[in-house]
């Protein structure tokens, strides 16, 4: 977990706009669990993809591509470029301090305003997250066994 702040904080020294979801907004929201990644909904503008890049080049960031490396069996691992992050709305990424999901919308609402998210963020210790009422709504559109869990601990 401590990891996982360090990539926020590594994303928020390299001024790349973004709201922390996902199991750390549950955490933060009152409903302690184990979660195994950083997941963030960011602000797409040419700035903020510079700015990602340099934040992700730090963070030694890879994506699993589709080529299996032929003597180990093992998808191929690939340094993350602007070219990727220009196309990609949504990256799986490994990081040297643990796994890191970035969403350009909000996840199971591709059509929603990702604005309205930081409008609404909550700011703690120089980091936002996502607030609790746009929390909710993200676990009961995505439906898993995890959310459900979630939303029967989360505050009303």
């Amino acid at each position: 977990m401590l990891s996982d702040l360090e990539v926020f904080r590594v994303l928020r020294r390299h001024g790349v706009p973004f709201v922390i979801i996902g199991g750390h907004a549950v955490n933060f929201h009152g409903f302690p669990r184990v979660t195994h990644d950083a997941d963030v909904v960011w602000l797409r503008s040419p700035q903020a993809d510079a700015k990602l890049l340099a934040a992700l080049t730090e963070l030694e960031a890879q994506y699993i591509g589709n080529q299996i490396d032929p003597q180990t069996g093992i998808e191929r691992t690939y340094p993350v470029t602007a070219v990727f992050i220009a196309v990609e709305h949504l990256m799986m990424l490994w990081t040297k301090l643990g796994f890191l999901d970035l969403f350009d919308y909000v996840p199971g609402m591709p059509f929603e305003d990702v604005n309205q998210l930081f409008e609404t963020s909550v700011t703690h210790d120089d980091l936002q997250y996502v607030s609790l009422e746009w929390l909710r709504r993200m676990k009961v559109i995505s439906g898993r066994e995890k959310d459900r869990t979630d939303l029967e601990n989360l505050p009303e």
